[in-house]
């Protein structure tokens, strides 16, 4: 096993398909740009992802190094041993605490047990919205810093959904006020670390899925990622998301498919061994999931109620039952149902 630091990490191979996804600036976004929010939602309606360029805002810049900050603290975490990181496991239905890599998920039909272990810290127990949980000493040490990232990019998030909201021909707020960052719910950081797989190409580090929040914000520095081509001479076919220096990689989830009625989209996306060289080192990510708050209701946005089948472009998560479900509910369904 090869150990090295960021800097050292070798550059992503040239020759390895990647998925054309769009980039889509930040500033742009903040500076009410119709042009840039138009480019937003034509990607969650097709890829379902695209790159949000952080390099020309001073936010943008500030959660660049907070989230490199974690990286570094990622680390020092995942280096502990077994046992002691075992003492902060998460609870069934209860996804914030340690994972340990080897979780058979039910989204992957093969079963393989994946390779990734990760750490998901509650933005309510960070901000006192909620009686907080144990976590390791060092994530009690950083907690101003897990505050700074969480604070910083649930703001970005709002931002690409009030745009959204803004270009849908909707109150600038629709989706915004489902997740309100003071309020009791799912949003959560967490940090990754995927072992290398320098023999086992085949390898899982985690399943196809799709998140079941409302939007996923992820840093990460190595290959991995994988979205399904939209291609129709290669459907079905997996493609590299390339990481981009400076640039976030969002994405929607299942809640805004459910908000939308299946017109904007929750794209399926798993992580993989990187490809050439990369595959030789140990992947860490970064990730802030937003979700609606725990009062929520889950049902489609009235515009979006009676849309025509033609217009969806995703399905939609079906909760058990014919019951609606709030947004508590609904996060505590989906959790058991991806068997972590």
């Amino acid at each position: 096993m090869i150990s090295r630091t960021t800097d050292d990490i070798p550059p992503f191979p040239e020759d390895v398909p990647t998925a054309p996804i769009g980039t889509i600036s930040l500033a742009k976004i903040v500076d009410g740009d119709r042009t840039e929010s138009a480019q937003a939602v034509e990607a969650c309606r097709t890829h379902g992802f695209f790159y949000l360029d952080l390099t020309t805002t001073p936010l943008g810049q500030d959660l660049v190094n907070d989230a490199e900050e974690l990286q570094d603290l990622s680390k020092q975490l995942f280096d502990q041993p077994l046992k002691d990181k075992m003492a902060y496991q998460h609870t069934p239905g209860n996804l914030f605490g340690y994972k340990e890599a080897g979780t058979v998920k039910q989204t992957d039909v093969t079963l393989r047990p994946d390779s990734t272990e990760f750490f998901n810290i509650a933005k309510d127990h960070m901000h006192g919205v909620a009686e907080s949980r144990t976590y390791p000493q060092e994530v009690l040490d950083n907690k101003v810093l897990f505050q700074s990232f969480q604070k910083k990019a649930h703001e970005v998030c709002m931002t690409i959904l009030a745009a959204l909201a803004t270009q849908l021909d909707l109150p600038p707020k629709s989706f915004m006020d489902k997740n309100i960052f003071t309020e009791p719910s799912g949003d959560h950081c967490r940090l990754t670390h995927k072992i290398p797989h320098v023999t086992d190409k085949n390898a899982i580090g985690l399943p196809s899925h799709t998140d079941f929040g409302s939007i996923t914000l992820l840093f990460n520095w190595l290959g991995g990622l994988q979205i399904q081509s939209r291609d129709l001479e290669k459907a079905g076919e997996w493609e590299f998301v390339k990481p981009v220096p400076g640039h976030a990689i969002i994405n929607l989830g299942d809640a805004m498919v459910t908000f939308t009625n299946g017109y904007l989209k929750s794209a399926k996306h798993r992580v993989v061994p990187a490809p050439g060289e990369q595959a030789e080192i140990s992947r860490y990510s970064v990730v802030y999931f937003v979700r609606p708050h725990n009062a929520v209701v889950m049902e489609p946005l009235e515009k979006f109620r009676d849309l025509a089948p033609e217009m969806k472009v995703a399905g939609k998560f079906k909760p058990e039952g014919d019951k609606v479900l709030t947004a508590g509910e609904w996060m505590t369904q989906r959790t058991k149902q991806m068997g972590q």
